[in-house]
């Protein structure tokens, strides 16, 4: 497994949240009992008393023209097969999308498709392949219903395999769903992250005193297992996955048993497998950006007073992930493009 660097992981203040979660500066005070409201509200959740309805409606206003703004086509590209990518063409790529040309050669290389524009029409997405033409990359215009959250990966917790049939259980109600060995056709790997950052401070009218200040991490390999004539994957988080499939090269470990896994689902199945996500998550930030949340709530510390609070802040890459991994699946079922490197879990 790669040497994880977490520092992207660490919250920006700066950032906008998306999807309507709302930042500490964001919150509505309540005039009555001082308490922190979502500027959605007409009333304290609290106290009852009434809020800023402006601001309310401001913000309402501001989510439904977001939502007009969101884009409607990617433009992707990846190492055409046979012919690496050089120097010249990773310049003038990054030049053209204004990224790091280190980090772009870095995620070219490992092979996987790569979202470097979002568009809202297709002649705009057209005329940016057409700037393209001169540059050896292969190069296409997806559609942005590739990543909406209706395809929601299924979590499986085993898989049971019996001659050329593979059956997987569910962890949500332990139903089986069986397939033709035949059928998987992709395997996309990748680490789920989360920071969090947990403030607690006293507030007053006049002072805002910290109290205390934690840092909490995770971090989750998973697979993702597409099949032939479906859109959302098998997923597998490797720390909480029965290898008995295994048999007799179960290992002590998750790492190596998910290693086992790859290469036994490689032996017996037509897959690929992409292992880029590590690689090009640099690049992945300027199209689909971590999700920022933040929250607040009385103290939960102990002997906390009513002036308490803790306020919660939160950056993960699943939704990224999501993002990426059925971009994958998409390119290689619509685009013919190859699964990806093999690098590590």
């Amino acid at each position: 497994m790669p040497e994880l660097d977490e520092s992207w992981l660490v919250p920006d203040a700066a950032a906008e949240p998306p999807l309507r979660k709302f930042a500490p500066d964001e919150m509505l005070t309540c005039a009555a009992c001082l308490r922190a409201n979502a500027p959605t509200r007409a009333q304290c959740m609290y106290c009852g008393a009434a809020l800023n309805e402006a601001a309310a409606a401001s913000e309402v206003e501001t989510a439904s023209a977001e939502d007009a703004n969101e884009p409607q086509f990617y433009v992707v590209v990846w190492a055409s097969e046979g012919q690496p990518i050089d120097d010249s063409a990773a310049g003038q790529l990054a030049t053209r999308f204004n990224l790091k040309s280190e980090e772009l050669r870095a995620a070219l290389i490992s092979g996987g498709p790569l979202p470097l524009a979002a568009t809202r029409s297709p002649d705009s997405a057209a005329q940016t392949i057409s700037e393209l033409s001169g540059i050896a990359v292969a190069t296409a215009v997806v559609p942005a219903t590739v990543s909406k959250n209706e395809f929601v990966p299924v979590s499986i917790r085993a898989l049971q395999f019996a001659g050329e049939s593979v059956t997987a259980i569910s962890k949500i109600g332990r139903q089986p769903m069986a397939t033709q060995l035949s059928d998987i056709q992709l395997i996309v790997t990748g680490r789920l992250l989360v920071h969090r950052v947990e403030v607690d401070e006293r507030r007053s009218r006049s002072a805002v005193k910290s109290l205390d200040r934690r840092e909490l991490s995770e971090d989750q390999s998973v697979l993702d297992i597409y099949l032939r004539a479906a859109d959302a994957p098998w997923r597998i988080i490797v720390n909480d996955f029965d290898f008995s499939c295994l048999g007799e090269r179960k290992s002590l470990t998750a790492f190596d048993n998910a290693k086992a896994l790859i290469e036994l689902l490689k032996e017996r199945t037509p897959t690929d497998v992409n292992e880029s996500y590590a690689r090009v998550r640099p690049v992945l930030n300027a199209v689909w950006p971590l999700e920022n949340t933040a929250s607040q709530s009385r103290s939960r510390r102990p002997r906390a007073g009513r002036h308490d609070f803790s306020t919660v802040t939160a950056s993960d890459n699943e939704s990224q992930f999501n993002n990426y991994s059925r971009l994958v699946w998409y390119v290689k079922r619509d685009h013919q493009q190859p699964g990806g490197d093999s690098g590590s879990v």
